[in-house]
């Protein structure tokens, strides 16, 4: 018997593939095993961006933010709109203080752990200040402040080595 002959014998006349039309057919595969996926992930990440970009951010602006942590574009948008760059928002962030909050104390001249412990001691940014300003710790203007004493009087008692009552 030929070669042909055990051929036809083996595989019937209508499945029979040329070598080309195989390679042909594995190249579509493989094509398919790339482009989908990549037509998936793409698909899937211009729908997350797209509330991105309806916000007003720019591509470097969406870059920065995402690369410092922040995955809600709408917290995103607060900080900035409270002129605060994503390294600065993610200190007060992760202090637990909000961005409208944040912009007083960063006007007032604080650090965020330092603006927590004036918090800790029911200070806000505005009451705090004066007691900084002359050169009080939260704890203590806690305790003049409790007793009804101004800061700068505070200050002059403090001096003459009064405590608070």
């Amino acid at each position: 018997m030929t070669r042909d002959a055990i051929r036809s014998r083996v595989t019937p006349p209508s499945s029979r593939w040329r070598t080309w039309q195989a390679q042909a057919l594995l190249a579509v595969c493989l094509g398919l095993a790339f482009i989908g996926p990549y037509l998936f992930v793409n698909v899937l990440a211009a729908h997350r961006d797209r509330q991105w970009m309806q916000s007003g951010l720019s591509l470097h602006e969406i870059g920065e933010w995402r690369d410092d942590g922040f995955r809600d574009v709408r917290e995103a948008v607060r900080w900035r709109n409270a002129r605060f760059k994503p390294p600065g928002a993610r200190l007060w962030r992760n202090e637990g203080i909000g961005p409208e909050e944040a912009l007083g104390w960063r006007e007032a001249e604080f650090a965020p752990r330092e603006a927590v412990r004036w918090r800790a001691q029911g200070f806000a940014a505005r009451e705090a200040e004066p007691w900084r300003v002359e050169g009080f710790l939260p704890e203590d203007a806690k305790g003049w402040r409790a007793a009804g004493v101004a800061p700068a009087d505070a200050a002059t008692k403090r001096k003459r080595g009064d405590r608070p009552r």
